[in-house]
């Protein structure tokens, strides 16, 4: 219980060091998002879906803490910082168009929420080309989250299990 419970807060610790580097870096805000959305892969991998919401919801609240722009936060809180529950969800038993099909629902259903809520305080331009880019955006994040999932699961769970 002790090692999960360390384990869990050093993952936490990640992701968080993560979302203050978007305050730091102005640049490449989506891809550190990005990259703190991986850390909750692996508490669901390790210790179930039910612990991985809980890490969502310490992430969301010590996310608001810790963003400066609460606009970057709405954008974390709806899109990057759930969507490893939601992969998880989805990849259940299901045929692959099923499921892209599922994650492409998702991811438009999350970004409408986005701009709706980020709709009177930002100017968000919606042509074809943005939600084309933003398509391919996706599935092009959805596929490198697998890779890192696969990864953990061939080389560095081994690594972490040794120490």
């Amino acid at each position: 219980m002790s090692r999960k419970i360390a384990y869990s807060g050093i993952l936490l610790s990640i992701n968080l060091i993560l979302l203050i580097l978007i305050n730091v870096i102005p640049i490449n805000t989506l891809f550190i998002m990005g990259l703190a959305s991986l850390p909750i892969s692996i508490i669901i991998m390790e210790y179930g879906p039910k612990n991985g919401f809980i890490f969502y919801v310490a992430s969301v609240i010590l996310g608001f803490i810790v963003i400066n722009s609460k606009i970057q936060w709405v954008v974390n809180t709806f899109t990057f910082g759930i969507y490893g529950l939601i992969k998880y969800t989805i990849e259940r038993d299901r045929p692959v168009y099923i499921e892209y099909l599922l994650k492409i629902l998702f991811a438009n259903t999350a970004i409408l929420i986005v701009y709706f809520i980020l709709k009177p305080f930002v100017y968000i331009p919606i042509n074809l080309f943005t939600i084309l880019a933003f398509e391919v955006s996706f599935i092009v994040y959805d596929n490198v989250y697998s890779l890192f999932i696969e990864h953990y699961n061939i080389k560095l769970r081994k690594i972490i299990k040794k120490i």
